[in-house]
């Protein structure tokens, strides 16, 4: 099974462009998202970013992830029904439980905007190679090599994390180790069981990390690297339409535009 931020192999316009193009366009994204606090905007930035996908051909990696965002997108709305009790009463839940027009509008639109955010850095992992994404950040953004190293190798190692999890569970369920159950406590002390296997298991791994680092010259010169990244002429137009699109949204947003007055 494919986790929502393993790299996809496939030749669609996304994957062959640059890395630093994508990093912009999911950064204007994210701007997008914060800028705005309108649904309506909203909803047009989630479902661009849902072509984004389509076009990629990662839509149907995302599926799984699209319902647990909405499913938290749900719960986003429902406290602002509890804790939001200005503005037009649309209905009552209960006699004491209204549900207010600001507060539906105002739910809506934190969970759009976490969508639309989220979904586009996942579309960033799932068309780029981790080995270009490190080139990037590294070469064209300056930034340092051992963050960047830190932060993609905790990113890579979440698939590998999720399959030991599971067969560390399988493996003490066939013990005779019950981590069913609703009590929350004997969950957790359950759980102990599993824990202590993973915590040797990362060990091991970080230290066969590090050895193999070592054995490589990691950290003992300066990098090279073999194939240089260019930027074509859909990497320069993606990146103008991104920045021209981030100014005009600034400018509307100055001017009052895609705001919702709660």
């Amino acid at each position: 099974m494919t986790v929502a931020n393993e790299y996809i192999p496939g030749n669609s316009p996304i994957h062959s462009m640059t890395p630093l193009a994508k990093i912009i366009w999911t950064s204007v994204v994210m701007i997008l998202a914060l800028l705005f606090n309108h649904p309506l905007y909203l909803l047009a930035l989630f479902f661009s970013v849902l072509l984004v996908a389509k076009i990629a051909g990662v839509l149907k990696v995302l599926i799984s992830t699209l319902k647990s965002l909405f499913l938290f997108s749900l719960i986003l709305i429902l406290l602002q029904v509890l804790f939001t009790k200005e503005g037009e009463v649309i209905f009552y839940i209960t006699e004491y439980l209204p549900v207010t027009k600001n507060a539906v509008y105002l739910g809506t639109a934190m969970g759009l905007r976490m969508m639309a955010a989220v979904l586009s850095f996942l579309i960033f992992l799932l068309t780029t190679r981790f080995k270009d994404i490190i080139q990037t950040l590294t070469n064209n953004l300056k930034l340092p090599i051992d963050y960047v190293f830190i932060f993609m190798t905790a990113l890579r190692f979440i698939p590998t994390f999720l399959n030991e999890i599971k067969q560390v569970k399988e493996a003490q369920s066939c013990r005779g180790c019950s981590l069913d159950g609703w009590n929350p406590l004997v969950k957790i002390k359950a759980y102990a069981a599993v824990a202590l296997p993973l915590v040797l298991v990362s060990l091991q791994k970080a230290d066969k990390l590090a050895m193999a680092m070592e054995t490589r010259g990691c950290g003992s010169g300066p990098r090279t690297c073999y194939r240089e990244q260019k930027m074509s002429a859909a990497d320069l137009s993606l990146v103008f339409i991104s920045i021209l699109l981030a100014v005009f949204a600034v400018l509307a947003r100055l001017n009052g535009y895609g705001t919702y007055q709660y």
